[in-house]
This record gives C-alpha cells, sequence and structure tokens, in this order.
C-alpha cells in the first residue's frame, strides 16, 4: 500500500538517488541541492513498504510586486520512479502537499495540463520576439554579480511581480546557463537560445540585443511591459510558471532552484 507523508532527516540518501534515477542528473548540481537545499520538514514522498518511489520539494520562497513580499513554496524535483508511474500517485502527492500549506504553491510546470488538473494555473507569460540583424552592435558584455543581476530582475518585474531570488537561486541559474550581461540588462542563454532577457530601460535593452544578435542569436522571451517591446515586433505569447491560486495572476515564474 503506498503510503504518503512527509520526509525525514534519514530518507537523504532515499531521497537523493530518486532524483538522481528520474532525472539522471549532473552529479555537482545534485550535491550542490541536497547540501544546500534539503529541508525534509518541507519535502513530501510516497513510499511502498517502506521505499521511496515519487517525491517532491517545496522550497520556503516568497514573492514581491510592487514592493510587497509574501511567503510561497516553490515546488521542485517532482519526481516518479519508472515502476510507479501513470498509477496516480504524484497526484495524489500533489493534492496531499496541497492541503498542508496555507501559502500559495508555485511551480514551473513540465507537462502544463497536468499541473492543470491538480488545481494549478499559469500566472504569467512572456512574449517571444524575433530579433532583426539590423539591430547588431558592437557592444561588449560585462562582468556580473549576483547583486546585480537581482537589481535588474528585481525592477524589471516591480509592477507584474515575481518570484524571489536568493544568491543560492542566482548562483544555480549561473552555473546552469551562460550569462550575457551589461549595465541594466542581462540574458541567460541556453545551447544559443534565450530562455530569460531582463532589462530596466530601452538603452540597456538595445545594448544587450545588439549584442545577442551579434552572437546570431534569432529570438528573446521578454516581459509583455518590458522596455524590449518598444522595438521588436511580431512576438508570439509563451507561458511560464504556475500557481496553486488565481490571485497570483500576473506573478512572473520561471525554472529555479
Amino acid at each position: 500500500m503506498i503510503i504518503y507523508r512527509r520526509a525525514e532527516e534519514e530518507d537523504f540518501a532515499q531521497l537523493k538517488e530518486v532524483w538522481n534515477v528520474v532525472f539522471n542528473e549532473d552529479p555537482t548540481f545534485l550535491k550542490k541541492f541536497f547540501l544546500a537545499r534539503f529541508d525534509s520538514a518541507n519535502i513530501y514522498v510516497a513510499e511502498d513498504d517502506g521505499t521511496i518511489v515519487a517525491a517532491l520539494h517545496a522550497l520556503s520562497s516568497s514573492y514581491t510586486k510592487k514592493g510587497v513580499t509574501k511567503p510561497c513554496y516553490f515546488i521542485v524535483g517532482v519526481a516518479t520512479v519508472v515502476e510507479y508511474r501513470k498509477q496516480g500517485i504524484m497526484g495524489k502527492l500533489l493534492d496531499f502537499v496541497h492541503d498542508i500549506y496555507d501559502e500559495p504553491l508555485m511551480l514551473f510546470p513540465a507537462v502544463r495540463p497536468y499541473y492543470e488538473k491538480h488545481g494549478y494555473y499559469s500566472t504569467s507569460s512572456v512574449i517571444e520576439y524575433p530579433l532583426p540583424a539590423s539591430l547588431a552592435n558592437d557592444v561588449l558584455q560585462e562582468g556580473f554579480s549576483y547583486t546585480a543581476l537581482n537589481e535588474i530582475y528585481t525592477l524589471a518585474t516591480y509592477n507584474s511581480g515575481a518570484l524571489n531570488r536568493d544568491s543560492l537561486a542566482w548562483s544555480f541559474l549561473t552555473d546552469g546557463y551562460e550569462t550575457v550581461h551589461v549595465q541594466g540588462a542581462y540574458a541567460f542563454l541556453l545551447k544559443e537560445k534565450v530562455v530569460e532577457a531582463m532589462a530596466v530601460n530601452e538603452k540597456a535593452a538595445r545594448r544587450l540585443v545588439g549584442i545577442l544578435v551579434r552572437r546570431g542569436l534569432t529570438t528573446i522571451p521578454v516581459l509583455a511591459d518590458s522596455p524590449f517591446t518598444h522595438f521588436l515586433s511580431d512576438g508570439k505569447e509563451v507561458l511560464m510558471g504556475m500557481a496553486s491560486r488565481k490571485k497570483l495572476s500576473g506573478i512572473y515564474i520561471a525554472e529555479q532552484y
């Protein structure tokens, strides 16, 4: 019989192995995540005869909109071992967790319809624009700090609101993505594709776009109220993260750890 419960400290090794088996994770990331983010009080498991067969982590977090910060939990590591899939186990685990917290739950979905069935709503979207070759420039990218990136992110998402990022979240992002930074703007790249771009004003946005175009990148996803929209056109909507409450509509949620 499947038992649903909160994790315990002694589950550490099993939880790490489940994550590794399901996601075939990079060893460096796996070690860093479990050393830095492991919190058994906010990890939930499905167990069959003493063996953990599914798990998810609810990271204690917060979101800010127009200077007001409120608590939430961000779900990551939603994993079910192969032999136990398509039996409704993860759905029951999600429902189990949903009933525990008073604070809203957020996540970045791998399969959006699946989470919609379990009470999650898409909170925001970005607009993906093509990048005209004519916008190329000779601007050089600059070094960055987590503080500088966070200032840009905070200002760029001030009106719409966004899931907050601590220094560890920024380190996971900059480890996982190539970071292109100029004063007032940054972009994360993965395999020559822009996965996130933020800017505080049009000048910074143009400087960043010029570098990306020169690099051969062809599209950029940006917030609907961002300065990029002042000079880009013909974009298409791309849905982003999800939350357990409709009232969080507009809050920017991207993948993070």
